[in-house]
């Protein structure tokens, strides 16, 4: 018997076995009278087999984007934090920038104890321009006691701020709340851009 023969047999085998799908029920219905109900499709059952191929095709290839999309964005996004890491902080910034560039690492970190080492460094950078400004007290505390209300405007937030340092350091049970840390560290940050330091 010749092979050719067999092969083609295979291929009418397969086409005509594609051509019955139209055969094939759901529920009372066979797929033909069901694709005659969706918009696009008609009686020619040739056409319909082919459409349906082609949306299939089509919901694969849009899946695959997606995941492509997703996949490519986390790989920027790990590069990205790579080479913040790896690259040494610029020559220009000055020291107290370079403390403060730490202190929003640490902040936006996934962990409570990054949080909490944030927000001490942010009262502790804080409380050393306080002193260097000329602001009396023994602590963080009595200067701010000792500041006047008109001599700083963001002495509420920063009293705000100082609280949470103070729950964090006295407190070794205290959960801190990444919302509260958040909060904790503008409210130094807009001290700091009070006193012009940032």
């Amino acid at each position: 018997m010749d092979p050719y023969l067999n092969n083609d047999n295979l291929i009418q085998n397969t086409v005509g076995s594609l051509y019955q799908v139209s055969d094939f029920k759901i529920g009372n219905f066979t797929v033909a009278q069901a694709l005659e109900y969706l918009p696009g499709f008609g009686a020619d059952q040739n056409w319909n087999i082919v459409k349906l191929i082609l949306i299939a095709v089509s919901v694969l290839i849009a899946i695959l984007l997606v995941v492509i999309i997703v996949k490519t964005r986390k790989l920027f996004g790990a590069k990205i934090d790579i080479i913040k890491d790896i690259l040494p902080l610029s020559g220009v910034t000055s020291g107290l920038d370079a403390r403060w560039v730490e202190i929003e690492k640490h902040i936006n970190s996934t962990r409570e104890a990054e949080w909490k080492f944030a927000v001490i460094e942010a009262d502790k950078l804080t409380d050393e321009l306080l002193k260097g400004a000329g602001f009396q007290g023994d602590t963080m505390g009595d200067r701010l006691m000792n500041i006047q209300p008109g001599q700083l405007t963001t002495l509420q937030n920063l009293w705000e701020a100082h609280k949470i340092r103070n729950r964090l350091v006295h407190d070794t049970n205290y959960f801190l709340r990444y919302t509260e840390a958040k909060r904790a560290v503008s409210l130094y940050e807009k001290t700091l851009k009070e006193l012009q330091a940032l």
